[in-house]
């Protein structure tokens, strides 16, 4: 018999699925309240809550973890429609054969999957173009003077700059932890004088992205109106 976690305990997955599900169809709305209010904020709305959040996602339920699919397809079940941006990002983060699961419980609906699978492309897209902002066109990245810096190429000669720049483009794409969105790393790539502008830049970047979450993956225009 399922039992009702400890208030404001996140019970294993299937167990919060049945709860959910239970609490809904016997109409106990302040029941069913707490279990939403206490995966909010693995499920943020606001930039500022996902930046200092310290679990997020499937994370919250704890082991076995389940997939983001099954999440997402909860959450669509039980119209719980402020939580669905952040889950069909989740839900893109390992790429398009992790969308594609045909396990039972996470196969997506064919328009979920669709807008899923846009959703990931343009986040991809958008990231990409902020990559090239900060390594090619923002400013930011003046010749420097620590011989341990991939920048201490200069300016001249100039294929050294181009190859060093190259290299920083693309150790700005590289995979990450919770995805497009986490925190970047850039190793001993860069000096700590260097990295300071850089990993401010990609953080406005990143919030900016955050903002058009909703609209990406075809949830709403913004999160004001989600």
């Amino acid at each position: 018999m399922t039992r009702f976690p400890t208030r404001h305990e996140v019970p294993e997955f299937t167990v919060f699925a049945s709860l959910l599900r239970m609490t809904t169809k016997y109409g106990l709305s302040d029941v069913r309240n707490q279990l939403i209010k206490d995966v909010n904020g693995a499920y943020p709305t606001k930039w500022e809550v996902y930046h200092a959040a310290e679990v997020l996602g499937e994370d919250v339920f704890g082991s076995p973890k389940p997939h983001p699919n099954a999440v997402l397809n909860l959450f669509l079940e039980q119209n719980i429609r402020t939580a669905l941006p952040f889950a069909a990002y989740r839900a893109s983060i390992d790429g398009f054969l992790a969308i594609m699961s045909d396990t039972p419980g996470t196969v997506l609906p064919r328009q979920t999957l669709a807008t899923t699978i846009n959703g990931m492309h343009l986040v991809q897209v958008f990231m990409v173009k902020l990559a090239c902002i900060i390594a090619y066109e923002g400013n930011l990245l003046a010749a420097c003077a620590d011989g341990k810096c991939v920048l201490s190429a200069g300016l001249i000669p100039v294929q050294r700059r181009k190859e060093a720049l190259r290299t920083l483009h693309d150790a700005l794409l590289v995979k990450r932890d919770g995805g497009e969105l986490g925190p970047l790393s850039l190793g001993d790539l860069v000096c700590d004088m260097c990295a300071k502008g850089m990993h401010a830049a990609h953080v406005i970047g990143r919030s900016m992205c955050w903002d058009r979450l909703p609209s990406m993956f075809s949830v709403a225009k913004s999160w004001d109106d989600v």
